[in-house]
């Protein structure tokens, strides 16, 4: 397979990832592409982590053909056609007559004046010298240890005021006194005084240095690194051949376990897990302590009444105190274990713990994970708590999951609690929420009724890799009643999706993906939205479908996309009184596109029809004056032609500004066209049920014109400069010739968009700290206003400030000014502040009749004070919208500051 590189040297050299570097170096152009790196050439791709390719343009200048070098690493796939090769390390020699292609608009160049030399590029400059046309291997590159020592024989530094050595028997003995400072692999000994003993071995006798160290004795402020743990002792023996030793009046510190990279599928992953935020505690330590620790293996630790703290001070404000602690080591993790424990605060004990495991590098271990108090005006006093169940057993489970106890109390609500479950294994991830409350309140917000006082919500999520490519996603969700997310869970009301009891399969493989779904709303009403808007909600009892993505035909002449589904709806949910009651019934879609993309010249031209079949069981019967449901069987087809059109041109420009700071600029100019006509369509929407956008679809014809700007520039000292976007500036104008408009799935149904507006994005990087943001804005041609209009100006200069303030306008609705600022006082303080000011804001008075009134919508001051091992906050809220004005104090464990789901945070 690979030996038809050479065969397609005028097909197009492109590279494409989420970063590239660039820079020359004698003659030769160096291109760095790091994370979903892909090549292109004809029928040839390859993808890999990492690509480095050094393209010869100066050969390129004075030749007919050049020649490019390409080196790939991690996870490599080369392609052709149905054939592809894995590899871990890849080198080869391309020919091309048209260069390197990058998309500029889509992977901006990081162009830099000198080499940025990196462990890939080395082992590629390595591979090259070799002078091979080309190189594959299966082995994952390691990074090779110096050669010529042992692990055994790793040479030992001593520096010291006094260094004596002689030999007794069979050992040879040094003593260092005064300032030690010894150095052996990745272990360090500082201490007053040491004395080591070396084990003779044949010619290597006389050189010290290369001697097996067989034992350790040091005194005096001692202080033992290896890895990330220190040991801090008065006196230290180790017998190293043994691993046994004794610390007498030592403490030893662990550091949690680092965030390691991950594959890319991880980030994926986290999307539905919310177990990564544990990550936030990186670096932070766990302290072991006692009066004589003795070492009784490799890496076990036994301890006599001895202490466990996460406080580093000499005299700590919390800790743990046992009779028997055991610390063990297995590869990344440290687990501690303790019997017969008091937890004291200071010095008075407070509470007794009959066992302790907790693994100390893995996270930050408190059996309090976060709590709350304060005052509320529609929750009168209250105290929120946060207990990690796990922390007090500790064992494996914690190495996948984690289990919360949430606890309440609301002086005028009642006591809340709950149990958040959470997991995260090779092959699944998922959570469990659950909160129950009996509620001793009448009313909600805006006075609504509480029906039942037993109020809750269980919600399950859970995603499973299953064999042959398939994935499963299900979840689960119950509530009590149709306001209970809105009064207790206001964040996830607003943010989050519909609660729903789903089970979907899904498998994607090349240009084609099956799926299978069940969607059943068990709740009987719409979960995440309030009276004041309407939704429609259908329930799939199943829905199948298969797509086809972008499948060639014709030797890439065409391009076939395909959509086909079988529905069966079990009726809708919506807020409102439709004129007709949905009924269930089912649907059979297929949408087909046949596109034929083509470049002649600088333009990227890509017409297409589509055809689109739907068949019901059942329609709406409009023969009488009255509409009628149970209507006969019906079909219906709709035609669609179009194109896309759209091309990219660039220039740079020798223009400076010291105040804006503007080294060049390179402007990115793509001028974009879209048409689709749909002439045909043989069934008025009125006549079928509404489900969703495909029901509403009808005659029309959408024509968008866009035009994409971007001014780059450089910015940094010299030698590292990077691009920076100075101005993104992007308008598309939307115009509807036949008034039939476009069709959505919004938060209020089925939208239909039916004026010519223009959509106008704005941002502009002033300079590294200001910019100027104005983007989402809708321009309505017919009528020549906004409809929608926003814009606001950011200061960021972490960590010591940023603030934000901004306008966002929508006629007929709302015109609100939100201002937002956070300084940092000094290490320990920080001060935080919003404001939400509406000036033209919807409300009804007590006869029900609308009115627009300014209005303050929410106003927010939050003061941080930082501990050495925790974080405190008082938190000041005024919040009119829901009638409502706080204040809380909250206690959270340094790296835990996360927000809460729960009430109104």
């Amino acid at each position: 397979m690979l030996s038809k590189v050479k065969d397609v040297e005028q097909r197009p050299f492109s590279l494409s990832g989420n970063r590239i570097v660039a820079w020359k170096k004698e003659g030769v152009r160096v291109f760095v592409v790091n994370k979903d790196a892909r090549i292109l050439q004809g029928p040839f791709q390859i993808t890999a982590d990492t690509v480095v390719c050094w393209f010869h343009e100066e050969e390129a200048a004075h030749h007919k053909e050049a020649t490019v070098e390409v080196y790939c690493e991690g996870k490599v796939t080369i392609l052709e056609e149905e054939n592809y090769e894995n590899y871990e390390q890849v080198y080869l020699r391309f020919e091309t007559l048209t260069g390197i292609v990058v998309d500029p608009s889509a992977q901006p160049i990081e162009t830099y004046e000198v080499a940025q030399e990196t462990e890939v590029v080395r082992r590629g400059e390595e591979i090259r010298s070799m002078k091979k046309e080309e190189y594959l291997s299966l082995e994952i590159p390691k990074t090779v240890p110096p050669s010529g020592v042992s692990q055994k024989e790793e040479m030992v530094d001593i520096i010291a005021d006094s260094i004596d050595s002689w030999e007794e028997g069979d050992k040879r003995i040094i003593v260092a006194l005064g300032n030690v400072d010894i150095k052996k692999e990745d272990m360090t000994i500082a201490a007053d005084n040491v004395i080591l003993w070396f084990d003779k071995t044949g010619s290597d006798a006389s050189k010290h240095e290369n001697l097996p160290l067989s034992e350790i004795y040091a005194e005096g402020n001692v202080t033992m690194r290896h890895k990330d743990d220190v040991q801090v002792a008065d006196k230290i023996f180790e017998n190293v051949k043994e691993d046994k030793g004794i610390l007498i009046n030592s403490k030893i510190k662990t550091t949690i376990q680092k965030k390691t990279d991950k594959k890319d599928t991880d980030a994926e992953r986290k999307r539905l897990s919310r177990k990564s935020t544990t990550f936030a505690l990186e670096g932070l330590p766990a302290y072991v302590a006692g009066e004589e620790i003795r070492r009784v293996g490799k890496d076990r630790y036994e301890i006599k009444n001895g202490a466990i703290s996460t406080c580093g001070f000499g005299h700590p404000h919390y800790h743990f105190k046992g009779k028997k602690i055991r610390l063990v080591r297995r590869g990344e993790h440290n687990y501690v274990s303790s019997t017969s424990n008091a937890f004291y605060m200071g010095d008075y004990p407070i509470a007794y713990v009959p066992y302790l495991a907790i693994d100390a590098r893995k996270t930050k271990e408190h059996l309090l994970k976060d709590w709350e108090f304060g005052s509320s005006s529609r929750f009168g006093r209250f105290i929120r708590t946060d207990w990690d169940l796990f922390a007090l057993t500790g064992g494996r489970q914690k190495d996948w999951s984690d289990l919360t106890l949430n606890l309440d109390y609301l002086e005028k609500r009642g006591v809340g609690t709950g149990l958040d479950f959470e997991y995260n294994r090779q092959d699944m991830l998922g959570y469990i929420d659950s909160y129950y409350i009996k509620d001793h309140k009448k009313t909600d917000i805006n006075n609504v009724p509480i029906e039942h006082e037993d109020r809750g919500t269980i919600l399950w999520r859970h995603r499973q890799q299953l064999p042959y490519d398939w994935r499963l996603e299900t979840e689960y969700s119950y509530l009590s009643d149709s306001h209970f997310l809105r009064e207790y869970f206001q964040r996830e009301f607003k943010q989050g999706k519909d609660r729903e009891t789903t089970l979907y399969l899904r498998r994607i493989h090349d240009t084609t993906a099956e799926t299978f779904i069940i969607n059943e709303q068990f709740n009987g009403f719409d979960t995440t939205v309030d009276s004041l808007r309407e939704k429609r909600y259908a329930e799939r009892l199943p829905e199948i479908s298969y797509r086809i993505i972008g499948e060639p035909i014709g030797d890439n002449l065409l391009i076939l996309t395909s959509e086909s589904a079988a529905t069966y709806f079990n009726g809708s949910l919506e807020q409102g009184e439709p004129k007709i009651q949905s009924e269930s019934l089912a649907r059979v879609d297929s949408v087909n596109r046949v596109s034929m993309p083509f470049k002649p010249g600088i333009f990227n031209i890509n017409p297409f029809v589509e055809g689109r079949v739907t068949g019901y069981t059942e329609s709406i019967d409009t023969s009488d004056a009255v509409d009628e449901m149970n209507g006969p069987a019906s079909g219906r087809f709709i035609g669609s032609l179009g194109f896309d059109w759209s091309s990219t041109h660039w220039r740079n420009y020798s223009v400076y500004n010291d105040l804006l700071r503007i080294n060049r600029l390179r402007h990115i100019f793509v001028p974009e066209l879209r048409y689709v006509y749909s002439p045909i369509v043989t069934k008025d929407p009125n006549e079928l049920y509404q489900n969703d956008a495909i029901d509403a679809l009808d005659s029309s014809q959408v024509v968008v014109i866009g035009v994409k700007n971007k001014l780059q520039t450089k910015r940094g000292e010299p030698g590292l400069e990077k691009t920076v976007d100075f101005i993104n500036f992007n308008v598309d104008y939307y115009m509807f010739p036949t008034g039939a408009g476009i069709y959505n799935d919004g938060i209020n149904g089925i939208i239909v968009r039916k004026d010519n507006f223009v959509n106008i994005d704005f941002r502009s990087q002033l300079t590294d700290i200001i910019a100027f943001v104005s983007e989402r804005n809708e321009f309505n041609t017919e009528e020549f206003k906004f409809d929608v209009f926003s814009s606001g100006l950011e200061l960021n200069n972490p960590p010591d400030w940023q603030c934000f303030v901004g306008h966002r306008y929508i006629r007929d609705i709302s015109s609100t000014v939100m201002a937002a600022a956070e300084y940092t006082i000094s290490e320990k303080w920080r001060v935080m502040g919003a404001e939400k000011y509406d000036f033209k804001s919807f409300l009804k008075d007590k006869n029900g009749t609308a009115e627009y009134k300014p209005q303050n919508l929410k106003t927010n001051i939050v003061l941080f004070r930082y501990f050495h091992d925790w974080v405190g906050s008082l938190t000041l809220q005024l919040d009119p919208v829901r009638n409502d004005n706080s204040y809380r104090i909250d206690i959270t464990p340094r790296g835990l500051e996360r927000r809460q789901r729960r009430f109104w945070f």
